[in-house]
């Protein structure tokens, strides 16, 4: 019986480290179908694992949350604050441009609440120390907050999205745009940013 267990265990993570590949790339059209060819078990053993894709997703979860809390958790050890700024917001959108499965996971109605609690306990406050120093030092125009981190990735998520099959890469072309823009100008940003619910809500649509 232990050894039917161990299996069980074996086969599970295997399904969701196929998982993780396969929705990183195809994104929320994937199906338990591919995911079990990747893995290389049947479609029933997947099933036997998980009731539909919404369960692999729900089970993918902390995987894809702990991966955005450690790109702020390593931006905050940078000693330049400007630095660390830039490599949280290019971290995150390079997170989103190579991980279709980002979208499908985090932020699905299902998930979408759950989601934003976890970004504001978790991520957020973090985020907001890189951006209050940042600002201070110079290196941030004013006015820009931590939650819009995450709509900029996103919104190179969404052209890495399009672009993908002519050039996987040239998201960076406006990734680096983005970032150019988040620099110290003479123009003030308007109109005033949304509230972190009304982000949270966004980006659970943008998918």
């Amino acid at each position: 019986m232990t050894v039917l267990r161990a299996d069980a265990e074996r086969n599970r993570v295997r399904v969701l480290a196929a998982a993780t590949r396969v929705f990183a790339e195809h994104g929320a059209s994937a199906t338990l179908n591919d995911v079990a060819a990747a893995a290389g078990v049947g479609v029933g053993t997947v099933y036997r694992r998980f009731a539909d894709k919404e369960a692999v997703l729900d089970a993918l979860f902390d995987e894809k949350l702990d991966a955005l809390v450690a790109l702020a958790d390593d931006a905050a050890q940078v000693e330049d604050a400007g630095d660390a700024f830039r490599q949280l917001l290019l971290g995150v959108m390079e997170k989103r441009a190579t991980d279709r499965g980002l979208d499908a996971i985090l932020t699905a109605p299902s998930r979408s609440a759950r989601f934003a609690e976890e970004l504001g306990r978790r991520f957020i406050p973090t985020v907001d120390q890189l951006v209050a120093r940042a600002i201070e030092a110079g290196e941030l125009r004013p006015g820009f907050t931590g939650q819009e981190v995450c709509i900029l990735g996103f919104m190179v998520g969404s052209v890495a999205d399009i672009t993908r099959a002519d050039d996987a890469q040239v998201w960076r072309r406006y990734a680096q745009l983005l970032v150019d823009g988040t620099r110290p100008a003479a123009s003030v940003l308007t109109p005033p940013p949304l509230t972190f619910e009304q982000n949270a809500a966004a980006l659970g649509r943008a998918g």
